[in-house]
C-alpha cells in the first residue's frame, strides 16, 4: 500500500489514537475496545487467526492499524532549540531508538537525509513506540537544512572529536548523527562547526548509533538545565 503504514499492538495503535496521524483502518479482533481520540477511523473486526495473516508480528496483539505517511514540505528555515540530524542511518532500529531518545528529552524534530532507512518500516515503527506520533520525523536534503540555518551550530559527532564532557555546547544546535559504519558523510563535513566525541574508559570498539545519540542528548540537556 503506497504511502501507509503498520502499527500493531495494543498499546502502540492507543498511543496513535491521540496523535493527529490519518488512520486508514483499524483491524482487531472482537475483545479489543478502541478509545476514542482525536478521529474516529474505520474499524473492521477479524479473527486472531486472520490478524496474524496480516501482521508482521508472530504473535499479535489484539490490534493493527492502517496509516497515513504524513506529508512534509522540504524547506525548513528559522529553525531554533535542539536538533537531531541523521545522515545515512541504516538500521532500522537504531532509527526508532533515536526517535524515543527524542521524545524523552523533549526534542521536537529529528531529520534524516533522504538516504537513510525508511522510519515506516514495522522495525522502526516497533523500536519508536508511540514516540513516532509525537516527534516531528522529516526526510530532506541535509545540505540544504543546514544552508538554510546557518546561525544554527552544526555538532558532529566522531570518535576522535573533542569530549562531549568538556566541549561548549549551545541551546540552538543541530546534533549531527552519522552512518553506523562510516560515519559523517564527506559532503556534510564542511557543515561541521565542532567535532563532538565521547571519551571510552574501557575497551569496547564503539558505540551503538542510538546510544551515542543518547549519551550527546543526554549531556546538552544537562548543561541546559542547568543555566
Amino acid at each position: 500500500m503506497y504511502g501507509k503504514f503498520l502499527v500493531e499492538g495494543d498499546k502502540p495503535v492507543r498511543e496513535l489514537l491521540k496523535s493527529n496521524f490519518t488512520i486508514d483502518t483499524i483491524y482487531s479482533i472482537n475483545t479489543w475496545q478502541m478509545t476514542v481520540g482525536n478521529s474516529k477511523p474505520n474499524q473492521v473486526i477479524v479473527t486472531e487467526e486472520q490478524l496474524k495473516k496480516i501482521s508482521t508480528h508472530e504473535n499479535p496483539n489484539q490490534a493493527l492499524a492502517v496509516v497515513d505517511i504524513p506529508v512534509t514540505h522540504n524547506s525548513f528555515k528559522n529553525i531554533t532549540s535542539l536538533n537531531i540530524v541523521c545522515d545515512n542511518l541504516n538500521d532500522p532500529g537504531n532509527a526508532g531508538s533515536i526517535i524515543r531518545i527524542a521524545d524523552w528529552f523533549g526534542i521536537e524534530n529529528v531529520f534524516f537525509s533522504e538516504t537513510s532507512v525508511d522510519i515506516y518500516n514495522p522495525k522502526t515503527v516497533s523500536a519508536a513506540k508511540g514516540s513516532l506520533f509525537r516527534v516531528k520525523c522529516i526526510y530532506t536534503d541535509l545540505k540544504k537544512l543546514f544552508n538554510e540555518n546557518q546561525s544554527i551550530i552544526v555538532y558532529g559527532t566522531f570518535m576522535e572529536g573533542e569530549s562531549i564532557f568538556t566541549s561548549n555546547l549551545g541551546e540552538n544546535a543541530f546534533i549531527l548523527i552519522g552512518n553506523e559504519a562510516n560515519g559523517i558523510s564527506d559532503e556534510l563535513l564542511p557543515f561541521v562547526n565542532q567535532k563532538l566525541g565521547i571519551p571510552s574508559f574501557g575497551k569496547a570498539e564503539s558505540l551503538n548509533a542510538a546510544v551515542a545519540t543518547g549519551i550527546v542528548v543526554s549531556e546538552f540537556k544537562r548543561r541546559l538545565t542547568s543555566l
